[in-house]
């Protein structure tokens, strides 16, 4: 799997980027139709599923040395870490269309974190979906 020679940090930012625009595309009822919003969400919502526990917690894991309980702290820490960059981003970030940037972002992420089957299908849509406005 690709994801075991990205760093942690790395799949972690990408865990938030996904959370983040997925986040911000509710509010943009005026650039996507309700049909468009589900499509990118399903997508951002199965890839960050996919990030955070397929992905991450394995490696947290491994990282501890099979210590769930250490894992579970480290998961914990990098939650809190997740909240302030949203809080971050929504502040530098406040229009509602996401930009094409992010987009290529999440694509270049899942290339390296190798998302495979229903997961890379919805967030391809997604992100053709995203990058066509």
């Amino acid at each position: 799997m690709l994801a075991s020679a990205t760093s942690i940090n790395e799949i972690h930012s990408c865990l938030v980027l996904t959370n983040f625009v997925d986040s911000k595309i509710s509010g943009a009822s005026n650039t996507y139709s309700k049909e468009e919003m589900a499509l990118i969400h399903l997508g951002l919502r199965r890839y960050g599923n996919y990030l955070d526990h397929d992905v991450i917690d394995p490696k947290l894991l491994k990282l501890y040395g099979g210590n769930a309980s250490q894992a579970e702290l480290m998961k914990k820490l990098f939650s809190r870490q997740q909240a302030s960059f949203i809080h971050y981003l929504s502040d530098r970030y406040s229009e509602d269309k996401i930009p094409t940037d992010y987009a290529i972002a999440i694509k270049e992420c899942s290339i390296k974190t190798g998302s495979q089957g229903d997961t890379a299908l919805a967030l391809k849509k997604a992100i053709n979906t995203m990058t066509k406005h």
